[in-house]
């Protein structure tokens, strides 16, 4: 499956962060795609501190492949955000596929996945991964579960990417 597939690394440039996230996902609202709220507030944390060291909501984005935790990142920053909400809702929170050939100054990526059967869904597409990694012009920060993530060979070789 890596076979042909180039990271895009190393970026001395661009500064790439893992944010380990121990939590479980769980089906949306919608009884068609995924959520998970621990990672969202993990989002949410480092959006306010970007705003605190004055990044404006048109510097970040947001991206995630899963429609349930786009919704629910949007809704829960304007409901619980430690700043205005305004900030929140002036950033961009799409999908993968919908930022493709776009970037920002900083990309938060929202993975979801955690689960006891490592099951990872559309994280284990490779063109997918790849646009995920590419839209950030000066840092990108990973969420995610690595225990769960580590067990696919695609991330397995990002995961090890970062530990080096």
């Amino acid at each position: 499956m890596l076979e042909g597939f180039k990271f895009p690394w190393p970026q001395q440039d661009k500064p790439m962060f893992f944010y380990h996230s121990v939590s479980s996902e769980e089906i949306s609202a919608s009884g068609t795609s995924f959520l998970n709220r621990k990672e969202t507030e993990n989002v949410e944390q480092v959006v306010s501190a970007f705003f605190n060291a004055g990044l404006r909501p048109d510097q970040i984005g947001i991206i995630t492949p899963y429609e349930g935790q786009r919704a629910f990142v949007m809704n829960y920053m304007a409901r619980h955000g430690q700043l205005d909400a305004q900030f929140y809702k002036e950033i961009e929170v799409a999908s993968v596929d919908s930022f493709q050939g776009r970037e920002k100054d900083f990309i938060l990526f929202s993975c979801v996945r955690s689960n006891e059967a490592s099951g990872i869904g559309f994280l284990n597409d490779p063109r997918r991964l790849n646009v995920a990694l590419t839209r950030a012009k000066f840092g990108l920060i990973i969420f995610g579960n690595a225990k769960v993530l580590s067990k696919h060979n695609l991330w397995n070789n990002l995961l090890n990417e970062y530990k080096n």
